[in-house]
C-alpha cells in the first residue's frame, strides 16, 4: 500500500510537470473549492507536487514514517485494539492532507490565485501518529541533529502555526503542516479513545531513567 501511494503520486506528479493543464485541474483552488463545488481538489492536490524536489522530499520522509506506521497499525490490530489496519492507514494519510485542506480554506476562498499542491498534510499526519506511539525516540532534524520525537513534535507546530499566522509567502503551506500534525497526533484517540494509555505509558517512560 505505501509503495502503491509513492508510486500514484510520483506518476501524476510527473504528468503534471508535463502537462500544466492537469497541473491546474488538480491543484487545490479553495476559490474553486468553494465557489464551483470542486471538492475533489481537496484530495487531487496530494497526488500534485510543484518540483521534483518537493516530490522526492515528501515521499522519502513519507517512507520513511509510513512503514513504522503500517507495521504498528497492523500489531494493534493483531492485539484486538484496532479493525481493519489499513483503513486507518490510508484514513490517516489521505485524511490528514483532506482535513489540512478543509481547515486552510476559509483563509484564501476568495483568492482565484491561490493554489496548493503536495503531500505534507498527509506526511506531517504519518509523522505525529508516529510520535504519538513513541515520542522519545530521536528524530533528525536537517538529518543531523537528533532531538526526540515529541520536542521536535512540539517546535514544528509551533513553528508552523507562527508561520502561519504570519501570512509569510515562502511558497511554504504552513498551515497544511500544522493542521496535518494536529490530525496525525489524535488519529490514534480517534481509532480507539483507550489508545491514550500507549501515550501515556510512553511519555512517562523518559528516556534518562
Amino acid at each position: 500500500m505505501i509503495l502503491l501511494l509513492i508510486v500514484i503520486t510520483v506518476v501524476v506528479s510527473a504528468l503534471c510537470f508535463r502537462q500544466r493543464d492537469l497541473f491546474y485541474r488538480l491543484a487545490l483552488s479553495p476559490f474553486q473549492v468553494v465557489h464551483s463545488k470542486q471538492y475533489y481538489r481537496l484530495l487531487t492536490h496530494m497526488f500534485v507536487h510543484g518540483s521534483w524536489l518537493h516530490l522526492i522530499i515528501n515521499m522519502l520522509v513519507f517512507y520513511s514514517f509510513a512503514s513504522e506506521v503500517w507495521e504498528l497499525f497492523h500489531s494493534l490490530a493483531d492485539s484486538g485494539w484496532v479493525s481493519v489496519p489499513t483503513l486507518h492507514f490510508l484514513t490517516l494519510y489521505l485524511g490528514g492532507g483532506v482535513t489540512a485542506a478543509v481547515l486552510g480554506l476559509p483563509k484564501q476562498k476568495d483568492n482565484p490565485a491561490a493554489l496548493s499542491v503536495g503531500a505534507s498534510g498527509g506526511v506531517a499526519s504519518v509523522i505525529f501518529a508516529s510520535i504519538f506511539f513513541d515520542p522519545w525516540t530521536p528524530l533528525y532534524l536537517f538529518a543531523l541533529v537528533p532531538i526526540p520525537g515529541i520536542l521536535l513534535g512540539v517546535g514544528y507546530v509551533v513553528y508552523s502555526w507562527r508561520m502561519a499566522a504570519r501570512n509569510v509567502n515562502d511558497h511554504i503551506d504552513h498551515r497544511a503542516h500544522l493542521y496535518g500534525a494536529i490530525f496525525g497526533f489524535i488519529y490514534p484517540l480517534l481509532m480507539n479513545p483507550k489508545l491514550i494509555s500507549f501515550f501515556l505509558s510512553a511519555i512517562t517512560d523518559l528516556p534518562w531513567f
